[in-house]
């Protein structure tokens, strides 16, 4: 029989320990840096020489085993000027004057600095530098290749001309012929007649011709004259002048068009154009023509520098046909170092750092993103934010000390009139402080190997002051919850020390702390209140006692493993979890940024049952929970786990978000959550609240999904709130019992030939018995092109519906004409994987 035993080990989660050796193995590599002309540096000392060193760390032995590397791994050596390269010729057989004519027959080949000539015959003019050659005649430098009948070169100046090439530019794999090749120089390339594709020579889909194609190799692009796209023969498109980039660098030009359809705008046809102003900045613009509401021009500016980072946009129609008004939108986001040192370009700020950000969006009003988004996600938001704020790290002896400021406002929308959204109130401004300290840091032990986590107490102090401002617009339907102060003053300080004691085995952790608050508040005039009549703000100072505690044991488990194949390691890991927290009267206490925290697994282990500073729930409650998780015992990776978890009360709790709780009961839902990830790429995910006095389940959320390849998937998901009855007590009245939500969702994607997948998601609200969303997508694959299409229905309001038609065709290597419909393919299919790109070449692929 298999017991369960505490467990033990490392002092420090494992990945702490092998991100330590992973660091070590950076630091040897750098040993390992040579010159291009050295050889490589030996392996490292074996395990058994490093483990009598002192403060080492193990690396495995390799023994005399030879380590591959992949070829970005490989030293490529230093380029060199051509007039310092040597020329190396062969062939099978060689004749000629010296210093006047050379002819190589058999196989013959001259090269030079990374370039090569290939023919049956070469026949050379040192005097003239003119190699002609015959039969089977051969140019390669790099990844670029060009073969024809015959060609003549003049070899230093690296000129020359080809009848009738056949030419592959593996950067991107393309491919095509000419006419004629005449080469400007080692890079450039200008071809007369000629084709040019992605596709393969069997499945020849499309090509594109040209009276002229200039190809620059150093450049990455590609120009060309009377340019004519032809799809399965068929011409499909012409331009008199074109350039088109050959690889992913970026470059100014047109980008391809988007086009759709859309129920609310008609035909919708975006032209974007790409302006590379810098390699850290740059401009998109974005003109879109609407058959229903006009033209709107956008611009979206890109920047980003060591000290400051961000995007800086915005739409604008000058005259909306179906609303006889001007429609707008901008949005402004930036991060700004004003002193300190920063990690990485524009990156994240280290000690002594002070910082700005800037998130600044608005839009003309509440149908805008319903009407112009051309994603689920923006059509259906319906708040704005306006937020600038700034944050310093001190240093020296207040180096525990975090300083900030920010002030908010908000734009909420009102989409539904049916539906009124509550705006929140405006933070003008809002000033932080906050202390931490922790007297003993993580430390590495004796033998460097591991790590010891960090004891001792830990202090937290903090001071908050907002400034909250509303104004009501004599429309009160759109005010907050509890709305009667027009503007307050609030200042929070809070104060907390825990002493956790942390092991592999067990854990336990005391705590206390206070929050005090302070009101200074103006009432509000309205046409309810015209007196502005309210009662005083009333603060609090309110103290809490906590202690968490849990412990870990494990055990094999021999019985799962014939299940799993491998071997496994059960758990059980019991928590238990008190607060205390005495009751104080919050009545007259106002609500400014304060909700209920909600009913979940994380929110059960909480001190307060309230996120926000303005409400501290009274408790004296000891939550109970057991998890156990089934893990893999190499690789740590966990299958499965199962937690339930029940709070007893043991004084009711009277304080409620809008006023005293009439009558408290110390009565509490249990909840369990499930998760399971077995190896045949299946998963599920539970969640349950269940009222035991009822005998009935309050909250069930079911999810699962099956994934056994790469562009194969399946997905349900199902959730269920059931609302009990509750009494009245302060502004809220009695609730009969009912069912809140009851929502239904599917979605997949399959294959159904090797070429063609289909895309699917439908989702279903069977208490108004409507569907809430629609999606029929399709993605075929060729060779060198790839289509993809999908038919779209999204219930935005309860009034409003949107339907779209994407359709995109995408030539690799070369462009896309269409609207893409990849966005919202991956918002509604979890696990849907567009097609994948072709792997880049290797430097070394077209190696002679």
């Amino acid at each position: 029989m298999s017991h369960y035993r505490r467990r033990a080990g490392l002092c420090a989660p494992l990945f702490l320990a092998v991100t330590l050796r992973v660091m070590m193995g950076v630091g040897l590599s750098q040993f390992a840096l040579s010159s291009a002309a050295q050889a490589p540096a030996p392996l490292p000392p074996s395990a058994q020489s490093l483990g009598s060193s002192a403060n080492s760390v193990l690396i495995p032995d390799r023994g005399d085993v030879t380590v591959l590397k992949l070829d970005d791994q490989l030293r490529v050596g230093k380029p060199i000027a051509d007039g310092n390269a040597l020329t190396f010729t062969s062939s099978d057989s060689i004749d000629g004057i010296v210093d006047r004519e050379m002819r190589l027959k058999g196989r013959a080949q001259i090269r030079r600095n990374g370039a090569v000539i290939k023919a049956d015959e070469i026949q050379y003019d040192p005097d003239s530098d003119v190699a002609n050659l015959s039969g089977n005649t051969e140019f390669s430098k790099g990844n670029a290749s060009f073969k024809g009948p015959k060609a003549r070169f003049r070899v230093d100046a690296r000129e020359g001309e080809m009848e009738t090439p056949n030419y592959e530019l593996r950067d991107n794999r393309a491919s095509g012929n000419a006419k004629k090749l005449t080469i400007e120089t080692s890079d450039v390339f200008v071809f007369d007649t000629a084709t040019y594709t992605t596709c393969t020579p069997e499945n020849l889909d499309w090509y594109f011709t040209a009276s002229t194609l200039e190809i620059d190799n150093e450049q990455k692009e590609m120009v060309g004259t009377h340019g004519v796209m032809r799809f399965f023969d068929v011409p499909i498109a012409y331009v008199p002048y074109f350039s088109a980039p050959t690889s992913n660098q970026r470059r100014s030009g047109i980008l391809a068009p988007v086009a759709g359809y859309n129920s609310n705008n008609g035909i919708d046809v975006t032209q974007p154009y790409y302006v590379n102003i810098a390699p850290n900045r740059d401009l998109l613009l974005i003109p879109r023509v609407m058959g229903q509401r006009g033209v709107q021009l956008g611009a979206k500016y890109q920047f980003l520098d060591q000290q400051y980072a961000g995007s800086l946009g915005g739409d604008y129609l000058p005259y909306d046909r179906k609303t006889g008004t001007d429609r707008w939108r901008y949005d402004w986001q930036q991060r700004q170092n004003f002193s300190g040192a920063l990690v990485g370009m524009g990156g994240v700020p280290i000690a002594g750092a002070w910082t700005g950000y800037a998130n600044i969006a608005r839009v003309s009003d509440s149908l805008y993103p319903t009407d112009f988004s051309q994603s689920i996600a923006g059509a259906v938001t319906n708040q704005f934010r306006q937020e600038l704020g700034t944050t310093k790290n001190l240093t020296g002896s207040l180096s525990n000390w975090i300083v900030s400021a920010k002030a908010v406002t908000f734009q909420t929308l009102q989409p539904d009139l049916t539906a009124p959204v509550q705006s929140p109130y405006n933070v003008l401004p809002n000033i932080n402080a906050s202390y931490t300290n922790r007297l003993t840091p993580t430390v590495s032990d004796a033998s460097g190997k591991y790590l010891t986590l960090p004891s001792g107490p830990i202090t937290t102090f903090s001071t908050d002051y907002t400034r909250f401002a509303y104004n009501v617009n004599s429309n009160l339907a759109y005010a907050p919850a509890g709305y009667l102060y027009s503007q307050a003053d609030r200042t929070v300080i809070k104060g907390a020390m825990s002493l956790p004691q942390i092991t592999p085995g067990y854990y336990i952790t005391p705590k206390v702390s206070f929050q005090s608050n302070t009101y200074a508040a103006t009432a509000a005039v309205t046409s309810n209140n015209p007196l502005g009549a309210a009662p005083p703000a009333q603060g609090f100072t309110i103290p809490t006692f906590s202690l968490d505690s849990g412990l870990a044991f494990e055990r094999d488990a021999a019985e799962l493993k014939g299940f799993f194949g491998r071997d496994m390691l059960l758990t059980m890991e019991p928590r238990a979890y008190y607060v205390y927290t005495p009751y104080q009267n919050q009545a007259l206490t106002p609500l400014f940024d304060t909700a209920d925290a909600g009913f979940g697994v994380t929110q059960i282990f909480s001190e307060n049952t309230f996120i926000g500073n303005d409400r501290i729930a009274d408790n004296n409650k000891l939550t109970g929970g057991l998890t156990s998780r089934m893990i893999e015992a190499s690789t740590g990776a966990e299958r499965a786990n199962v937690t339930v978890a029940q709070r007893q009360s043991f004084t009711g709790q009277k304080v409620g978000l809008n006023g005293n709780i009439a009558n408290p009961t110390t009565y509490s839902d249990t909840l369990g959550s499930a998760s399971v990830r077995l190896l045949g790429n299946f998963s599920a995910d539970m969640f349950g609240q269940y009222n035991t006095q009822l005998n009935k389940f309050v909250q069930t959320t079911v999810g699962g999904s099956w994934r056994p390849t790469p562009g194969r998937s399946l997905n349900f998901g199902y959730r269920n709130v059931w609302s009990p009855p509750t009494q009245a007590f302060g502004p809220t009245p009695a609730t009969l019992a009912q069912t809140t939500t009851d929502q239904y969702n599917i979605s997949g994607q399959w294959p159904i030939t090797r070429e063609v997948s289909v895309l699917g998601r439908w989702g279903y609200d069977a208490l108004t018995t409507k569907t809430l969303n629609t999606l029929v997508a399709l993605e075929w694959m060729r060779d060198c092109w790839t289509f993809r299409g999908a038919y779209s229905q999204m219930l935005n309001t309860s009034q409003i519906t949107t339907t779209q038609v994407l359709f995109q065709i995408e030539f690799r290597g070369f462009g896309s004409a269409g609207s893409n419909p990849v966005d919202i393919m991956k918002l509604n299919v979890p696990g849907y994987m567009p097609t994948s790109k072709p792997i880049p070449p290797s430097i070394y692929e077209n190696y002679q």
